[in-house]
């Protein structure tokens, strides 16, 4: 019997075992959750949880506060293990919202300004908890499912 059928069978087998065996995801749990600022819902901005190690998991704040953290797909929460964690909530004042993408790119091209007078961010909540840096959010995400709720002073 030839080998040379037997070597292409080898170097199959072998190509498909190393190409199984890529790199595991580490283990995320669902996180839900609700942030509120001097007793009221956070009606914007995002929220984001660093890991020791790997991807952070971020979700946008709707308008009653809560969340739902997204790390590899949508809704999947966090990777399991104590985090960082930063809030980011702010509006520019006198800058409207652009209804739509299309309308954002227009105004770009055609070297749409913001009004004049209008100022930088105004913080819903204090911006030291936008910073990873100075924020002293922490939190833990454990297996199963987790809510974890900030009620910001």
């Amino acid at each position: 019997m030839p080998r040379f059928p037997f070597r292409i069978f080898a170097c199959f087998a072998l190509v498909s075992t190393l190409t199984a065996c890529g790199p595991t995801r580490p283990e995320t749990a669902p996180v839900t959750g609700k942030v509120t600022f001097q007793g009221r819902p956070v009606p914007e901005g995002t929220i984001t949880f660093y890991p020791a190690e790997g991807r952070s998991a971020t979700a946008r704040l709707r308008p009653d506060g809560s969340y739902t953290l997204t790390t590899f797909d949508e809704g999947d929460g966090a990777i399991v293990g104590s985090h960082e964690v930063t809030i980011e909530a702010a509006r520019f004042a006198g800058r409207p919202r652009a209804t739509s993408f299309e309308e954002e790119i227009a105004k770009a091209k055609s070297g749409g300004q913001a009004p004049a007078g209008a100022g930088g961010p105004q913080w819903i909540v204090p911006e030291r908890y936008a910073v990873r840096g100075t924020s002293p959010l922490k939190a833990e995400v454990k297996s199963g499912t987790n809510t974890i709720d900030f009620r910001l002073p």
